[in-house]
C-alpha cells in the first residue's frame, strides 16, 4: 500500500520541519564551535525543502522535487569545492539522500506522467516509503554525525581499492 494523498501532505510538512529543527539545533550546539560546516548543510537542507513547497518550478510535484534535489546537489558541491571543505559523514549521507530521492522522484514522474500509468504498483509503494525514509536518515545523519549505516566507510574502503588498484596497475 501507497501513502495517498491524505496522509502524504502531513508527512511532507513533518519532514520539512525535521530538517528546519536539525539546523537550529545544530545552530545553537554549535554556536561558539569555529566550524559550521555541518550548521551550513543543514541550513542548505533545510531551506530547499521549505523553498520547494512554495515555488513551483515545474508543472509535476515529482519533477518539482526532483529540480529542486539536483540544485541542491549542486550547491553543495560547489560549497563544498568553493570553501574547501573537508570530507564528513554527514555530507555522505545528504549526497547518497538526495540522490536516491532524486533516481526515485524520476522512475515516478515518468511512470505517471510520460507513461500515463495512473494504476497504483508496487513502485508507487516504493517511491512512497523510500523518499520518507531516505529524508528521515539525512535528518538523523545531520544530527548524529555518526555513520550508522556504515557508508563513508564503505565509501572510504571502495575509494582506497580504486588507490589500490591504479598504483599498483601503474607499476
Amino acid at each position: 500500500m501507497f501513502i495517498n494523498d491524505t496522509i502524504g501532505p502531513y508527512i511532507g510538512v513533518f519532514i520539512e520541519w525535521g530538517f528546519l529543527m536539525t539546523f537550529l539545533f545544530n545552530l545553537v550546539a554549535r554556536l561558539n564551535n569555529p566550524d559550521k560546516t555541518i550548521v551550513q548543510l543543514s541550513f542548505m537542507m533545510a531551506f530547499s525543502y521549505i523553498i520547494s513547497d512554495f515555488f513551483r518550478l515545474s508543472y509535476s510535484n515529482y519533477l518539482n522535487w526532483l529540480i529542486y534535489d539536483l540544485l541542491t546537489i549542486a550547491v553543495i558541491f560547489v560549497w563544498f569545492i568553493y570553501c574547501k571543505r573537508q570530507r564528513f559523514t554527514a555530507l555522505y549521507y545528504i549526497l547518497l539522500g538526495l540522490a536516491l530521492n532524486s533516481f526515485l522522484m524520476l522512475i515516478t514522474h515518468y511512470d505517471i506522467y510520460i507513461l500515463h500509468n495512473l494504476e497504483p504498483w508496487w513502485l508507487w509503494t516504493v517511491y512512497s516509503y523510500g523518499v520518507n525514509i531516505v529524508d528521515l536518515l539525512m535528518i538523523v545523519a545531520l544530527v548524529t554525525e555518526k555513520d550508522f549505516l556504515l557508508v563513508q566507510k564503505v565509501i572510504d574502503k571502495s575509494n582506497m581499492l580504486y588507490l589500490y588498484k591504479r598504483i599498483s596497475l601503474s607499476k
